[in-house]
């Protein structure tokens, strides 16, 4: 009899558990519904149509706005060069990656573990401020009037002007402002290797060299992989840095500048639409095709 009321109470607390886990589940779900897959079907529906925001005009027309990013000249050019331009700067992600996981093994080092608390708050700074905050140092640094970049090289470069040292400063800029939250996210990574394999190394007698590239590097390839995809995905959708930073330059005219231009600026909602699909069909193709090749490099426990 006892046996019956505890599998019942086992029972009843396992419905419990179960009802309480659907609700934490239903939440994102419907979020995930009402956000973004409700929204994806209206942006579907509305690149069908010619609608203009400030005429409130629709006409249907199909995929034509589709067509008109890659064939119409007067819409394809400006769109093809806001893609090589993202694609570009997204140089700074595995730059960025690169400096920051410098950063994190530096500070790991026993000359400087000491004082890592307070690099670790110095470097991590940028990546909590402010885009646009940060947008507009840079806009002040890089001017070729009276910028401080300029003064220090001695030199009368016009970052502003040209559209290929655009891109260059806004890599610049956007290495100095994530390199921070990439060194935090290396270091926590670092932690959590096993100390017993830098003793097992230290009696085979590996240098520091040899134990970072052989034990260190390989056990946080899953934190550098999650770096590189939220990384790419922020790099191509982002906007502040052709809007705030380079005063809508074509060298630096974004996807997302690109759809802001002719959605929001010349009211074309359609067009903007399918500009906005495509970014979203691409943006998931890229995502899977990394998380397809991190099979080959990223180490799994």
């Amino acid at each position: 009899m006892a046996e019956k009321v505890l599998i019942k109470g086992q029972t009843d607390l396992h419905k419990s558990e179960r009802h309480m886990a659907r609700l934490f589940i239903a939440l994102p779900v419907i979020g995930f519904c009402i956000f973004t897959l409700a929204t994806l079907v209206f942006v579907f529906v509305m690149s069908l149509f010619d609608y203009n925001i400030y005429r409130d005009e629709y006409e249907y027309i199909g995929f034509t706005n589709f067509t008109d990013l890659f064939a119409n000249a007067t819409y394809s050019d400006a769109f093809f060069d806001s893609i090589l331009n993202t694609l570009f700067m997204l140089l700074g992600v595995p730059i960025g990656m690169i400096v920051g996981l410098a950063l994190a093994a530096l500070l790991q080092a026993k000359a400087l573990r000491r004082s890592s608390k307070l690099f670790q708050v110095l470097f991590y700074l940028p990546a909590v401020t402010s885009a646009v905050a940060i947008n507009l140092v840079f806009k002040y640094l890089f001017n070729p009037d009276y910028g401080l970049i300029n003064s220090m090289l001695n030199a009368n470069i016009h970052w502003f002007s040209d559209t290929i040292l655009i891109k260059i400063a806004i890599i610049i800029k956007n290495v100095w402002a994530g390199m921070g939250g990439t060194m935090i996210l290396c270091l926590a990574g670092m932690l959590a290797v096993p100390e017993s394999y830098y003793e097992a190394a230290d009696i085979d007698g590996a240098g520091s060299g040899r134990k970072f590239f052989s034990i260190t590097l390989p056990l946080i390839t899953p934190t550098l992989f999650y770096i590189l995809i939220t990384g790419v995905i922020g790099g191509l959708q982002s906007y502040a840095d052709s809007q705030v930073f380079a005063d809508g330059n074509a060298g630096a005219q974004t996807i997302v500048f690109f759809i802001w231009q002719y959605g929001i600026n010349q009211g074309k909602q359609g067009l903007a639409s399918a500009a906005s699909l495509v970014l979203a069909v691409f943006i998931m193709i890229v995502t899977m095709i990394q998380f397809k090749v991190s099979n080959k490099w990223v180490y799994e426990a």
